[in-house]
């Protein structure tokens, strides 16, 4: 292993702290959401493989599963569940505030135009799923997964989360402001304007993940270690 002297890791950090500057941060291009004139919905209504429109649900116990289920121009507010399983599911330009739920399985689904507002999720997994136009705001998320999926214009705003797993995943204009992670996954992420300035992570895994992010010099300081041990270096002294 190659032993590197302080001023070669601070020429190093230089380096990439300057290719983090030139990188170019692209803001994700979503519009307002605008919910007007919904109808109320009745709760049994909310059930698998359900096509729902221009409804609003609220106070609800959700079912075992919602699995290939539509929301179209709806809002579904203060939902609890033990488990739920939305894989296949489809939420189009719609509103979840307030969800609670230990596990959400989504696996294959579909995020369009769409809103995650003040929820608590211990585990969302979201692996394989097309996620445009997304925003997840002032929510505390455990773990949460989007191995394999398509991220394109998604900010997370005012969020925690305990791990953040874009493994594999395709990301375009996805931004954060003012969260934190006990851990982020890059591992063959493939980025284009994935702005990491306005997000806290304690550990990460998969530098190359990173190539076409955008990172604070701040935050290069405290990768120089990583970066060092990702070339197979020693930072002493």
């Amino acid at each position: 292993m190659t032993r590197l002297r302080p001023c070669v890791v601070s020429v190093a950090v230089a380096i990439v702290s300057g290719m983090a500057k030139r990188s170019s941060a692209r803001t994700p291009r979503i519009e307002p959401l605008a919910l007007n004139h919904l109808t109320e919905g009745e709760g049994a209504a909310l059930v698998a493989g359900a096509d729902l429109d221009g409804l609003r649900f609220e106070r609800l116990v959700a079912p075992a599963s919602l699995a290939g289920t539509t929301l179209l121009e709806c809002e579904v507010t203060e939902l609890t569940a033990d488990r739920l399983d939305m894989r296949g599911a489809r939420v189009l330009e719609s509103r979840l505030a307030r969800w609670a739920a230990p596990t959400i399985a989504a696996h294959g689904s579909s995020w369009r135009d769409a809103e995650l507002i003040e929820s608590r999720i211990g585990a969302l997994d979201v692996t394989d799923a097309d996620v445009r136009r997304l925003v997840v705001e002032g929510s505390k998320l455990g773990w949460v997964n989007l191995r394999g999926s398509t991220v394109h214009d998604v900010v997370f705003r005012n969020c925690t989360f305990d791990e953040l797993d874009f493994g594999g995943a395709q990301l375009a204009r996805v931004a954060f402001e003012d969260c934190v992670t006990e851990k982020l996954t890059l591992t063959q992420a493939r980025a284009d304007g994935l702005d990491l300035r306005g997000l806290e992570f304690h550990a990460i895994e998969g530098l190359e993940g990173l190539r076409g992010a955008t990172i604070s010099g701040e935050q290069t300081q405290l990768l120089a270690e990583t970066f060092a041990a990702h070339f197979g270096a020693t930072v002493e002294g």
